[in-house]
């Protein structure tokens, strides 16, 4: 099935764990199957998972990165490289935006809101981490990231997981979890995550996710 209609900027935005990156890597890997794909890193909350780490590789696969040096960001003042304007403001091909996961990461973003009026942001959910365990502690989290940002999220994407122990009915109670979420927020499910090796029956987009990103233990 192929992806939904994405609008340009799509900024990834979703709690620890909820595996935004891998999420914000798979879909620009697709979407560079067709266009010129930039994918800019502002996740200043989780430094371990960086989309940077994978320069090469997602080069290869037509992906551009733009991101942050954490080691010289002042950790009360985070920013981006002045080259990321441009793709956020005048997106040429699809910019992926990945986010901070906490409402502190995304202020940064804030800076653009006046000025986008034709973008996506999608929350990433994961009710199997313990930062949302539920639908409503879900919702307190990404209206403070709406706070935040001063921008609407648009849509959901359901991604709960147990890495290789994931089963099919473990996606489907997370995917009835973010159905949920998105009635509380007025907003629909865009599209489903899941492991390679999971497949269900859904009238969703769905998107594979194979893990990139190695944990700092790996």
């Amino acid at each position: 099935m192929s992806l939904p209609t994405i609008k340009s900027p799509l900024i990834l935005t979703g709690a620890y764990g909820s595996g935004k990156t891998e999420c914000a890597l798979a879909l620009s890997i697709t979407l560079a199957r067709d266009e010129a794909v930039t994918l800019i890193d502002m996740d200043f909350v989780t430094p371990y998972f960086r989309a940077q780490d994978l320069r090469a590789e997602l080069g290869a696969e037509g992906v551009t990165v733009i991101s942050s040096d954490l080691r010289t960001a002042a950790i009360d003042s985070p920013s981006i490289p002045p080259e990321a304007a441009e793709h956020i403001l005048h997106p040429r091909g699809h910019t992926v935006i990945d986010l901070g996961g906490d409402p502190t990461g995304a202020v940064v973003l804030g800076q653009y809101a006046p000025y986008l009026h034709n973008y996506d942001m999608w929350a990433v959910v994961n009710f199997s981490r313990p930062t949302t365990p539920t639908p409503a502690i879900a919702s307190v989290l990404l209206q403070e990231i709406m706070s935040q940002t001063r921008m609407k999220i648009t849509g959901i994407v359901s991604n709960t997981h147990l890495g290789q122990f994931t089963t099919a009915e473990d996606v489907l109670e997370g995917l009835a979890g973010a159905q949920i979420l998105a009635k509380l927020l007025h907003i629909p499910v865009k599209l489903l995550c899941l492991p390679p090796h999971i497949t269900v029956e859904t009238d969703l987009p769905t998107l594979p996710i194979t893990p990139r990103l190695l944990r700092p233990w790996e």
